[in-house]
């Protein structure tokens, strides 16, 4: 497949074109001009169709929130009275609530032994990457009384299986799987970084420029598994992303982009169209995904759109962001895609579309790839895109990105112009250090065991996630599990405003999660029956104590917390006496 025709004018300039041409027969009486004010008004016509089309299909909610939700509304804080009843809960409820906390407080303490207290004092002031993880694991209301009386510490210094161990010998059993890296188990990762580097290290891990023998067989193994016909290496997902869309612009000569609402294609500002990015990209599409409305779309717009960006791992929540316990600020229950299935048919669906209007696709497999399947979420799917996007798992323990895409996609220059190029490159790009990681990444990848570990983690996965259900129906607790292959989440059957407060729990069983909290859970491929179970017992322990506590109060509806949320928004924002906290 290669490129349709691009038109070098966007649909706000086409619109403006056609306008103007639709008035030439206002102001005069050629034949030919009326007959190109006709064609004008044509063309703006077809054009408002176009605006129709994508005012349907757009998915305004990230905009909206980027616009005006974020600079508008200043942060406040509940106090600690307030913070109890913040859901219109009963004083015995609150009383219960109040003691709970003191008893997790001090469980949180017993956890943090005196040399994970120091360093964290240490660092927490100096560390700006540790300061954001902590502001965003908790709702905004609600964070001074949390930090106040829950400190997490996040100083470990070994790991035996899944299981982290800090600086004084606490263990914690890991289902953060670090940010979708851990895939194969904590122990292989040491094991690639080491062989690795004994095969570089008579280059040196450092030595640019020139390349490693060992990136021939790499690029075999990445060309057989992505299905694609060439390979560039970065040093990041991200990176490896933003190769793949300057590419495809490049190479298309179209500026529009399509994403799916909720979709997560890295930290840059050019695919960010919500909240966390001060920059609004006007050339991105955020559609609605699993709707019709945006297949029409991109079929109307083809000459516009240089590549559509898939994030497969949004089967398990369309349309939402990337699951986090600091959005579960409201009544709203977290909730996935009922069905797998569905979401592969859309795909498939949204396959044929671009390859009827010769638009890339794009599949951002920087979190799935390796994970749901050897050959990632293309194989889980059933569907072959134009370029992939690998990273994490991939450098067998060390940072990386890859893009892999057909021969006229990856081209960086202009064969008849010569001062047109793509600029694509990076220092640290197949380093010789990550390129040694990576072939024994890719080396144990291709073995009959590590089939067989795929297929018995999944179906580990999938009992765990059955067994578990059932547990927790069994005993009445409001929530559930659900999983796409070994990812998995927490997921809430009732309102409430303290749904977050359940990552807590977890924490105080010794269970080591991400700074997203519940909302995205992994398995590596080494955890044992012996590790699941332990995952069941500290998931029930939680529950338990959460559900004594009084967190889980089932006397109040989606519309009262809402009512209670706006009063409570409204109280502290404008009422005098009310001061708003502004403290980072």
């Amino acid at each position: 497949m290669s490129a349709g025709p691009a038109c070098p004018f966007n649909l706000t300039q086409r619109l403006v074109i056609s306008a103007a041409l639709g008035a030439l027969p206002l102001v005069t009486s050629s034949f030919a001009l009326k007959v190109l004010g006709l064609l004008g008004w044509v063309g703006m016509s077809y054009s408002l169709y176009k605006v129709f089309l994508t005012l349907r299909a757009y998915h305004f909610v990230p905009k909206v929130a980027q616009t005006f939700a974020a600079p508008l509304l200043p942060k406040y804080s509940l106090s600690e009275d307030e913070f109890y009843g913040a859901d219109g809960a009963p004083q015995a409820i609150q009383d219960k609530r109040r003691e709970g906390m003191a008893r997790l407080s001090k469980a949180f303490s017993a956890l943090t032994g005196p040399k994970s207290l120091e360093l964290s004092n240490a660092i927490k002031d100096g560390l700006s990457d540790l300061r954001f993880t902590d502001t965003n694991r908790v709702p905004p209301p609600f964070q001074q009384v949390v930090r106040a009386k829950l400190n997490v510490s996040t100083i470990v210094e070994k790991s035996e299986g899944p299981w982290l161990i800090d600086v004084d010998g606490n263990k914690a059993l890991d289902v953060s799987g670090s940010y979708g890296v851990n895939v194969v188990g904590y122990d292989r990762y040491k094991k690639f970084t080491q062989d690795g580097m004994e095969k570089v290290k008579h280059l040196g891990p450092n030595v640019l420029g020139p390349v490693h023998p060992v990136i021939t067989d790499i690029i075999s193994h990445l060309k057989n598994i992505s299905g694609l016909d060439e390979v560039s290496f970065h040093m990041s997902g991200t990176e490896a992303m933003m190769c793949a869309v300057r590419l495809c612009r490049f190479n298309t000569r179209r500026p529009v982009i399509v994403q799916f609402s909720g979709a997560y294609h890295g930290w840059w500002d050019g695919v960010q169209p919500g909240p966390g990015n001060e920059r609004a990209p006007l050339d991105v599409l955020n559609l609605k995904d699993m709707n019709p409305a945006s297949l029409s779309l991109i079929k109307a717009r083809a000459s516009d759109i240089a590549a559509v960006c898939v994030s497969p791992l949004q089967g398990l929540n369309p349309n939402n962001s990337p699951p986090s316990d600091m959005v579960l600020m409201d009544s709203k229950m977290r909730s996935t895609n009922d069905s797998i299935q569905k979401y592969t048919e859309w795909l498939h669906k949204l396959r044929a579309v671009c390859t009827e209007s010769k638009i890339p696709l794009i599949f951002d497999e920087v979190y799935t790839g390796f994970r749901m399947a050897i050959h990632g979420a293309q194989q889980f799917y059933g569907i072959q895109a134009d370029l992939v996007v690998y990273g994490k798992t991939l450098g067998g323990g060390l940072a990386n990105g890859v893009c892999c895409g057909r021969s006229w996609l990856m081209r960086r220059f202009d064969p008849k112009r010569p001062l047109r190029v793509a600029y694509v490159i990076g220092t640290f790009s197949a380093a010789p250090v990550t390129l040694g990681a990576m072939s024994e990444f890719l080396k144990c990848l291709a073995t009959s065991d590590a089939k067989k570990a795929y297929e018995s983690g999944q179906k580990s996965a999938d009992d765990w996630i059955t067994n578990m259900n059932k547990q927790l129906v069994e005993k009445k607790f409001p929530l559930r599990v659900q999983n796409l292959s070994t990812v998995w989440t927490v997921l809430f059957t009732q309102p409430g405003r303290y749904h977050w407060m359940f990552q807590y729990y977890l924490r105080a069983e010794g269970c080591a999660l991400s700074w997203v909290g519940t909302g995205r859970c992994l398995f590596s491929l080494d955890f044992t029956k012996a590790d699941f179970d332990a995952l069941t017992t500290k998931i029930l322990a939680a529950a338990t104590k959460m559900q004594n506590d009084g967190w889980w109060w089932d006397g109040v509806s989606s519309s009262d917390i809402k009512k209670r949320m706006t009063k409570e928004m409204i109280t502290h924002m404008f009422v005098p006496g009310k001061p708003i906290d502004k403290s980072a």
